[in-house]
C-alpha cells in the first residue's frame, strides 16, 4: 500500500512512497519515493492513484516475465518428465489384454408328439380371444401434444455517450505528450456508458498520447473537483463525487475504474 505525506520544511511538496516487488529477494521490500511537485492534497492523491497503477502493472509484468525464465532454464526437465509419462501409458495399454467373453447356447429339443398340442393350444387361443380393438376409442388412441410458446427474447439496449461538461485540460509534459481533462457527467449513466465516453474523449484530444481522463457527478462538489479549486470536503463526500479514473497510452493500453475515490483517504 502506497501513502503520500508532506515533507518538513519551506516547500511544502507533496511525496510519494510505496514497495514493489524485489526480484533479487522474491519480496515485496524495494521502496520507492519520489516529489509529487504540488502543494495541493486533492492533486498529490490523483498522482498517487496514476502512480498504484503504474507500479502494479509494472510488478504484474515482472512476475510474468519471471515466470517464463522459470520455464525456458527447466524446459528439458519438463520435456523429460513429459516424455516418461507418455512411455509408461503406451506400456501400460500395450500390454493390458482384455478377457475373452465366453459365449452359452441353450439347446431345446423339440419332440413330434409335442407339435400337434401346441398347434391345438394356440388355435382355441385365438379363438376365444375377446377383440380388444373395437373397444379403443379414436379419442384415447390419440396422443395430445402440448406445444411449449418459446419466451421472446431481452434486447440489451446499446450504450450511449451521457451529456457530459469538459471543465478542465492540462498539459503535463509536452515532451511526452502527457495530459489531463477533467469532466462532469450524469452520475445516473451506466458503467458501459462512461467507458463509452472515456473512450471518446480520447479521440478527441489525439495530442495527448498519454491521458488521463477524472469523471466528476454534476453537482456542486463534482464541479469544484472538476475545477481544482482549494476545497473543505469531507473524504466521503469526494468519493461520492469522484465517478471514474481513466487512462491511456499506446503502449500499456487503458484502464478504467469506476470506484476511483478507494484511493482517498489511504
Amino acid at each position: 500500500m502506497s501513502s503520500i505525506y508532506r515533507k518538513g520544511g519551506w516547500d511544502g511538496y507533496y511525496y510519494y512512497q510505496t514497495y514493489v516487488y524485489n526480484p533479487e529477494t522474491g519480496k515485496k521490500d524495494k521502496r520507492i519515493f519520489h516529489s509529487l511537485g504540488t502543494r495541493e492534497l486533492a492533486e498529490a492523491e490523483i498522482q498517487q492513484a496514476e502512480l498504484d497503477i503504474k507500479y502494479e502493472q509494472q510488478e504484474q509484468v515482472g512476475q510474468t516475465k519471471s515466470r517464463f525464465a522459470f520455464l525456458a532454464q527447466n524446459k528439458r526437465t519438463i520435456a523429460l518428465v513429459a516424455g516418461t509419462a507418455m512411455i509408461t501409458v503406451f506400456i501400460m495399454n500395450f500390454f493390458q489384454t482384455d478377457p475373452v467373453p465366453q459365449k452359452t447356447f441353450n439347446k431345446q429339443v423339440v419332440t413330434p408328439a409335442a407339435i400337434p398340442e401346441e398347434v391345438i393350444v394356440q388355435t382355441l387361443v385365438k379363438e376365444t380371444a375377446p377383440d380388444t380393438k373395437q373397444d379403443v376409442t379414436k379419442e384415447e388412441s390419440l396422443p395430445i401434444v402440448s406445444k411449449s410458446v418459446p419466451e421472446p427474447k431481452l434486447v440489451k439496449p446499446k450504450p450511449t455517450i451521457p451529456k457530459h461538461t469538459v471543465v478542465r485540460v492540462e498539459s503535463i509534459s509536452s515532451v511526452f505528450k502527457q495530459g489531463k481533462v477533467y469532466v462532469t457527467v450524469d452520475e445516473k449513466a451506466s458503467t458501459e456508458s462512461l467507458r463509452l465516453l472515456c473512450k471518446n474523449i480520447t479521440k478527441q484530444y489525439p495530442e495527448f498520447s498519454n491521458i488521463v481522463i477524472c469523471l466528476y457527478a454534476s453537482s456542486a462538489i463534482g464541479i469544484e473537483l472538476a475545477k481544482g479549486t482549494e476545497t473543505k470536503f469531507s473524504v466521503k463526500e469526494q468519493k461520492k463525487a469522484w465517478l471514474v479514473l481513466y487512462s491511456y497510452n499506446p503502449v500499456e493500453g487503458d484502464y478504467f475504474d469506476d470506484e476511483p475515490g478507494e484511493y482517498l483517504g489511504s
